[in-house]
């Protein structure tokens, strides 16, 4: 993302309407003329696509049990019942969310931080000086980039999700309340992870350790499984049980996982309190030391 906030790249961005318009269009002209959005979106889209086809073999795995006679029949009649095929149908409509949040993650801090990167942010704050307004330019940019991320997915997966569950010799409609409820809260998730990483850019400032922050943040997150389960057994406290959502990639899971995320997991609720909190402190965090720090 070389292109400058710069007038001529607000004049670009239209000529009407007030300055907070005026910087988001000009954010999506940086992201829209340079390779790093079509380096993302493309990397998106193979990865979902690898997700759908992953999550589909477990799937068939499911539905086809091999297991003895008697037992496969009972677990084929529970695969296939109208609650499992849902919850697999929103499995597959949600398909690679685990994974490929990291492309929202990782835009959202490159938005913030390729203006440092580049020896940009002198020029953008001197153009606009309120520094609040132009964090919060880029908040909108990678809200919708995250957006944008999800709908590729999600249009993806509605596509295969159908033709695979027929396939199967199975059939429920994506439209039912358990499998749209998880497909929103998927934007929900893609929304606030491209947020989440625009906060930390804003923070951490520098371009390579923000980078290295987020995938280490996000990978980070899962080991809270194993450490309160290590605690468990250690001191035999219930509440350690559902303590992993504290990590914000456990929290992002537990949101949109139709029914528990892992034993013991608290309500979806939960997670999705838990993201937001960690995103809305990291904005807030950024626009603070971004108004306090020398832009250079």
């Amino acid at each position: 993302m070389t292109a400058l906030l710069d007038s001529a790249a607000l004049d670009q961005a239209g000529d009407t309407g007030t300055t907070l318009v005026r910087l988001i269009r000009a954010e999506f002209m940086k992201i829209r003329t340079t390779s790093t959005g079509e380096l993302f979106l493309t990397g998106f889209i193979v990865f979902t696509a690898m997700a759908l086809t992953i999550n589909g073999f477990g799937i068939h795995h499911q539905l086809d049990p091999q297991q003895g006679l008697a037992g496969r029949a009972q677990a084929l009649a529970q695969a296939r019942a109208p609650a499992s095929v849902a919850k697999m149908a929103a499995s597959m409509m949600t398909s690679g969310q685990r994974i490929c949040v990291l492309f929202a993650l990782l835009l959202g801090v490159l938005i913030v931080t390729s203006e440092f990167a580049n020896q940009t942010a002198a020029v953008t704050f001197v153009t606009v000086p309120r520094r609040t307004t132009v964090i919060m330019a880029k908040v909108a940019a990678a809200a919708c980039c995250g957006a944008l991320f999800w709908l590729v997915g999600t249009v993806l997966a509605a596509v295969a999700t159908p033709l695979f569950l027929y396939s199967q010799h199975v059939s429920t409609s994506v439209a039912g309340w358990a499998v749209a409820r998880s497909v929103l809260l998927n934007l929900l998730a893609f929304v606030a992870w491209g947020v989440f990483g625009l906060g930390l850019g804003a923070v951490l400032r520098s371009q390579i350790v923000a980078v290295i922050g987020a995938i280490a943040v996000y990978a980070g997150s899962f080991g809270t499984e194993l450490v309160f389960s290590a605690l468990y057994n250690l001191f035999r406290q219930g509440w350690m049980l559902g303590a992993p959502v504290i990590g914000p990639a456990v929290a992002s899971e537990v949101m949109t996982t139709s029914g528990p995320a892992f034993p013991h997991a608290p309500p979806g609720w939960t997670g999705g309190i838990i993201l937001i909190g960690y995103t809305v402190a990291l904005v807030a965090g950024g626009i603070a030391l971004t108004k306090r720090r020398d832009v250079i």
